[in-house]
């Protein structure tokens, strides 16, 4: 069934055409480029080692959404067994708590984190999952077409890792952890259809784990899906009537294969149906709300253009697309631009599926196939895909583009390699220049690198956090908590890094906001009598005092006392030069004034010149945002200085973190 016999026959063809090749030399060709192949592999996850090792060397903790990870994958073996995926933020525009389908990655991430807590378990957990896509990725790339289709693969799956950049190799956030494994699974799909029965149960199990992750992929993966199972139910029913005699054969191979698939798909789904049947019903309120919700989508019109912006339209799926596109200076191609950049595309895509047709490589031409596939069903899952409380799109929403953009990448290049091969360029020279081209690209990728967004993009917090769970063990024994007050700001990066530090200090806690809940699984909701106290949270100027009737127990500053002294210093000398000046605001000042951005300016109306109080400027950070906006008519060496008051302002409010214990009220028990 695999192509590895269309390779070997090529390769005799070309030595007959050449007067015959010793076995000898050909035997030690073939040695040779599946060295490469492998080579190639161990050289593609290179990156995800080396970013991994360097994240835990620089003392790495899960910060922000990346602590839930931590707690969830730690429930695994624990009482509070998780039964779905996390909490989504598509509750917010749906008005109702939904959940993401299935628990499959925290119970990939478990033993790791078990056994090396949650600062090391998690990152080594899931670069363990990338590492282990990268070699699924390569050893069915290897199974269609030997070793020029195996390093081809790894090449295009360490240009994928490349673009995400080196930190989101090891990021336990949904959006950025099943990069690679959707591209495993694409690359099954394609396995699959060409009649490989390995790849279906892999296909299972990996297909489950995205679907079961992000509700993204809820088009996509079904979709992808029967369009394998079609294609292979069309071919085994043309080799029966083509070949009886192997038929009884082939139906029990495929029979063996599909009890199996059935099997690890019972078993990938058990957590996810026992929720539906026990408890609220999560996949009954996802299907009631997809066909219910009165939420507008983002449409076709702008759909293309998203789409085209990764798929069709440099910089494509390559680094610093990542990083750039979709972000808020970004805009959107012209709709004619687009839909041009996607015709040019399938144009392609057409002319290789031609070719291989033309030269009977079924293997690239369902490579072809499926890309189209993909990429039709890529378009439509941007346009359906809600316009969210973020806005019309988000990056984090968007990011299964990248690996279907890569594997339209991979199938173009295969049927050219393909074509080239079939008119006798050395095999070794092709594998070769393939192996080459992913060392450049692991190479450059070995660099620290950040591109992404979502909690590793608040790394700046990892030191606070760390001076905060230095102080933790001092609620041994106070538990449980209720811990509410931690989340008083959504994608605050503190909270769920500390439910994660209590975790593994042995403190219990419990919540009683419904999408805390949700998030926690409900052997945590708070039922008035469960918990005596509550933690609180506070950052910036309040966390300096304590609030009424509580005591600090732990206490991390966002600035050192040469940064303080500066703030202080720097605060005197901006105050005098408002009161001697008064605020002078440029157009872009006027307008964000009426746009209602700046309320203690609003506030303070007529008196905005000579002599007046700027106090209430800095303690509503309304002289932060003058600056950042870029609102102010300064002198050129006073703008210097309001900036830097800015930036270690911004560091004091986000990074001055403490926590206080309190009792709870006896009304809030009852409540």
């Amino acid at each position: 069934m695999t192509s590895g016999v269309d390779v070997a026959a090529t390769r005799r063809a070309d030595d007959a055409g050449r007067g015959g090749a010793s076995a000898g030399a050909d035997t030690r060709a073939t040695r040779r480029a599946f060295r490469l192949f492998v080579a190639s592999v161990v050289i593609a996850a290179v990156p995800v080692i080396v970013a991994t090792t360097r994240a835990i060397g620089r003392h790495w903790i899960p910060i922000g959404d990346d602590g839930f990870f931590a707690v969830r994958s730690f429930d695994v073996f624990g009482h509070n067994i998780p039964l779905l995926g996390t909490w989504s933020s598509s509750s917010l525009s749906y008005g109702t708590n939904l959940n993401n389908p299935g628990p499959l990655l925290f119970d990939a991430l478990a033993v790791p984190v078990r056994v090396l807590g949650a600062n090391a378990g998690l990152p080594i957990g899931v670069a363990l999952l990338n590492i282990a896509a990268l070699v699924g990725i390569g050893w069915f790339a290897y199974r269609r077409g030997g070793p020029l289709l195996g390093t081809i693969a790894m090449a295009a799956a360490t240009a994928l890792g490349w673009a995400m950049g080196s930190e989101l190799l090891y990021d336990p956030w949904q959006p950025h952890s099943l990069v690679l494994p959707f591209l495993f699974f694409v690359v099954l799909v394609w396995s699959f259809a060409d009649g490989d029965l390995l790849a279906l149960p892999f296909g299972a199990l990996v297909g489950s784990l995205v679907l079961e992750t992000h509700l993204t992929y809820a088009l996509l993966v079904p979709v992808l899906s029967g369009f394998a199972i079609l294609v292979f139910g069309v071919r085994l029913g043309r080799s029966r009537r083509r070949d009886p005699d192997r038929w009884p054969e082939r139906r029990r191979d495929a029979l063996r294969a599909g009890a199996v698939t059935g099997v690890i798909g019972l078993a990938a789904w058990t957590q996810t149906l026992v929720e539906q049947v026990t408890r609220s019903g999560n996949l009954t309120r996802l299907v009631r709300t997809a066909q219910h919700s009165h939420v507008r989508s983002v449409g076709y019109r702008l759909g293309v253009r998203l789409a085209a912006s990764v798929l069709a339209l440099p910089p494509w799926w390559f680094r610093p697309s990542v990083q750039r596109t979709f972000y808020l200076s970004w805009h959107p191609p012209s709709l004619g631009l687009a839909i041009g950049s996607l015709l040019v595309l399938v144009a392609v895509l057409v002319a290789c599926g031609w070719d291989a047709r033309r030269r009977h490589d079924r293997v690239a031409g369902l490579a072809i196939a499926t890309a189209a596939v993909a990429l039709l069903t890529s378009i439509v899952t941007v346009a359906q895909s809600p316009i969210t409380v973020f806005g019309v799109y988000t990056p984090h929403g968007m990011r299964f583009l990248w690996p279907l953009a890569a594997f339209v990448f991979f199938a173009v290049v295969i049927s050219v390699a393909r074509t080239a091969a079939a008119r006798r360029v050395s095999l070794d020279r092709l594998v070769g220049g393939f192996v080459v081209l992913t060392i450049v690209l692991a190479a450059i990728n070995l660099p620290y690198a950040n591109l992404g967004d979502g909690p590793n993009s608040q790394q700046w917090a990892i030191p606070g956090q760390r001076q905060l769970a230095d102080h933790l063990g001092s609620l041994r024994g106070h538990g449980p908590l209720l811990v509410d007050d931690l989340f008083r700001t959504f994608a605050d990066p503190h909270g769920p890094t500390l439910l994660a530090e209590l975790q593994q200090d042995g403190v219990p806690f419990v919540a009683r906001d419904a999408t805390l809940v949700a998030q926690l699984g409900p052997g945590r909701r708070f039922t008035g009598r469960n918990a005596s106290q509550a933690l609180l949270l506070r950052t910036g100027d309040a966390a300096v005092t304590a609030p009424a009737g509580s005591r600090r127990v732990a206490y991390a500053a966002g600035l050192d006392a040469r940064s303080r002294h500066e703030l202080a210093t720097l605060h005197q000398q901006l105050a005098q030069y408002l009161h001697d000046r008064g605020v002078q605001l440029n157009a872009h000042g006027r307008a964000d004034l009426a746009r209602g951005q700046l309320p203690a300016v609003r506030k303070l109306g007529a008196d905005l010149g000579l002599g007046l109080d700027p106090e209430p400027l800095f303690s509503s950070r309304d002289v932060v945002t003058l600056v950042r906006n870029r609102d102010l008519v300064l002198d050129p060496s006073w703008s210097q200085r309001f900036g830097r008051y800015a930036e270690l302002q911004r560091d004091w409010d986000r990074a001055t973190v403490a926590l206080f214990l309190a009792p709870i009220p006896s009304s809030a028990k009852h409540t």
